[in-house]
């Protein structure tokens, strides 16, 4: 009777002893399933506070550099339209995001129009003429087809518009050769057709002047 007892109490014993493991094991598993559950939780929190840092930071970024870029294209329409302002505005844009592009892109077309329409009308030739026109010499070649323009309207002895339009194809052979030349002897070279297109027109209107 006694071994008997002992036995039993034994494999109860032993129940219990696997019956508290089980319970052990099932709480060492909640409180793991709980504990990973907290740190999701609190890495999806951190994780959205840093998200909505960077969104405002970078929204305050993009509303500082539409300010700059207003601010430049500003500057641009109230001051004179030349190169210069044109190839500033033009480096200002490579610095600022896609996100001001379309502003920046506008303001340099305004610019580079502006600044078309002046140089065509300093040449006597139109915006659509001047255009026809490329290369380092571009401006010489509009004051060239000007000048021929000009001098198809007026009352001149034909020998004499005969004279000038040569002399003009001759100044446009020179420009047309400078664009083969180093930066040093084009800009001379420019400068020697553009004394002699002053000469050309200063003896135009003193013919037509004469009579």
């Amino acid at each position: 009777m006694g071994l008997m007892k002992s036995l039993r109490k034994r494999r109860s014993d032993a129940k219990a002893a696997v019956k508290a493991a089980k319970a052990r094991a099932k709480a060492e598993v909640k409180a793991d399933s709980k504990a990973r559950a907290r740190r999701e939780k609190l890495l999806a929190k951190q994780k959205r506070a840093i998200i909505k840092d960077e969104n405002k930071a970078l929204k305050s970024k993009r509303k500082h550099q539409e300010k700059m870029a207003k601010a430049e294209l500003e500057k641009l329409q109230t001051g004179k339209f030349n190169a210069d302002n044109v190839k500033r505005f033009a480096g200002a844009s490579r610095v600022l995001l896609p996100l001001a592009l379309p502003l920046i892109y506008r303001g340099i077309t305004a610019a580079q129009d502006q600044f078309s329409k002046r140089t065509a009308q300093r040449s006597g030739v139109t915006p659509e003429q001047m255009a026809q026109f490329s290369g380092h010499g571009a401006d010489l070649k509009a004051r060239i087809q000007g000048i021929r323009n000009s001098l198809q309207d007026t009352s001149v002895k034909p020998g004499y518009k005969r004279d000038i339009n040569e002399r003009l194809d001759e100044l446009k052979a020179a420009v047309d050769n400078a664009e083969f030349m180093t930066d040093q002897q084009r800009r001379r070279a420019h400068r020697s057709v553009s004394n002699d297109i002053d000469l050309i027109t200063e003896d135009i209107q003193r013919n037509i002047a004469e009579g």
